[in-house]
């Protein structure tokens, strides 16, 4: 759970700097606002519409759905620019794209995740409801800590930590008054223009190879180690069923 949830959360994270350095700072932040509505639509839409497809696709083939998608998804993000068009419609279509699948894969893990409490059950004679919960919030946790460092880690190898901690400094300046909105604006773009193509590029390629690679990692263990699909869940409780009534 902590490896997909790394990747996760990673795209949102580090948004704002992919906008700031592909469109300008004062076109960036506005983009920003709608990547972000697009994140909590592809998130909606998934956990809404997450029973209609629970019910016509197995756990198993919505993790493999959703995986491709999101892989595919990424894909699309790490072209927009150099194979396809830069264009904004485009990359908020990509971005609903990739936050519906994980919103898919991360509603099916939290089932198979939950489905584990009857197989405790069966094997060691007890509930560990609260357990369960506990290790999903420590994941979400451990991911989130580990978000931090590895979007540090993306700009400082791209070369582009000094330049976004500039931009901080003006943000603050201009939020205490010292500067003008429209001179922090100004000096914003003057430093997002000393970025060059190649550090842009690797900005990009962080932001997408990271969480491939952590979906990645997630599917693997799934199919290798999760043995509890709807058949094996069935038989649980049927035991669980026949244990109480005897």
């Amino acid at each position: 759970m902590p490896a997909f949830q790394i990747g996760n959360n990673l795209l949102i994270m580090i948004g704002m700097n992919f906008f700031y350095f592909e469109f300008g700072y004062s076109m960036g932040g506005n983009l920003v606002f709608w990547f972000t509505v697009m994140y909590g639509l592809g998130t909606l839409v998934s956990e809404a519409g997450f029973a209609s497809i629970a019910a016509k696709l197995s756990r198993a083939k919505i993790i493999a759905i959703s995986t491709a998608m999101t892989v595919a998804g990424y894909l699309l993000f790490l072209s927009v620019g150099y194979i396809l068009p830069k264009n904004t419609i485009l990359i908020n279509a990509v971005g609903f794209m990739i936050f519906f699948a994980q919103g898919l894969f991360n509603m099916t893990m939290i089932v198979m995740l939950n489905n584990t409490i009857e197989y405790d059950q069966v094997r060691f004679g007890e509930r560990h409801d609260s357990i369960i919960s506990a290790v999903r919030s420590f994941a979400t946790k451990l991911a989130s800590a580990i978000d931090q460092g590895v979007v540090a880690l993306i700009l400082i190898i791209s070369g582009i930590y000094a330049i976004s901690q500039n931009i901080s400094n003006l943000e603050i300046q201009s939020g205490t008054g010292e500067i003008t909105k429209e001179a922090a604006i100004a000096g914003a773009d003057s430093f997002i223009a000393t970025a060059t193509g190649a550090q842009r590029f690797i900005l990009r390629m962080g932001i997408a190879s990271v969480p491939i690679i952590a979906i990645g990692i997630a599917f693997i263990i799934i199919k290798k180690k999760y043995i509890i699909d709807e058949k094996k869940y069935k038989e649980l409780v049927e035991e669980i069923d026949k244990r109480l009534h005897n």
